[in-house]
């Protein structure tokens, strides 16, 4: 968990990634320094929003569960795929306003990028997500997004 924090929606515009992006810097040199591979930060109200390059996703009691845009998130492309393919395979969707604690109780969790697509993410400060291992709806819908990719590719 970084200790920076994301901008306040109001101050700098989260869908403008062409000039926000003091903050990841900050906090994905956090992650470095601890020898993590990636920080998760939070909002001005201490809520889960994403990575320094990647949407965060995780999963409670079978629920899909996403930080919503009024987190001050980036409206991702691919996250906007992920959730998609969920509802068309009637995965439950929560998007809302997370604490740490619901992250760090979570049964799995992954990150999502273009390049990344989903990527599994087993620990969080050191402790374990779930059981340590990449999760079964994590594989779900990485196979059902490897299968699905090229619809939402431009021609």
């Amino acid at each position: 968990m970084a200790k920076t924090r994301r901008n306040l929606p109001s101050a700098l515009d989260p869908q403008i990634k062409a000039t926000n992006f003091l903050n990841n810097i900050q906090a994905k040199r956090e992650a470095i320094a601890a020898g993590a591979f990636d920080s998760v930060l939070l909002n001005w109200e201490s809520h889960v929003t994403e990575c320094t390059v990647s949407n965060l996703f995780f999963v409670q009691s079978g629920r899909l569960c996403t930080p919503a845009l009024s987190c001050g998130i980036l409206d991702g492309i691919t996250r906007n795929v992920i959730l998609t393919l969920a509802r068309e395979d009637q995965i439950p969707i929560d998007e809302g306003r997370f604490g740490v604690e619901a992250l760090r109780g979570a049964d799995e969790c992954f990150l999502s990028n273009t390049t990344m697509e989903v990527m599994p993410a087993t620990t969080l400060d050191g402790r374990p997500i779930g059981s340590g291992k990449p999760g079964a709806l994590t594989g779900r819908l990485h196979q059902i997004f490897v299968t699905h990719r090229q619809r939402f590719l431009e021609p």
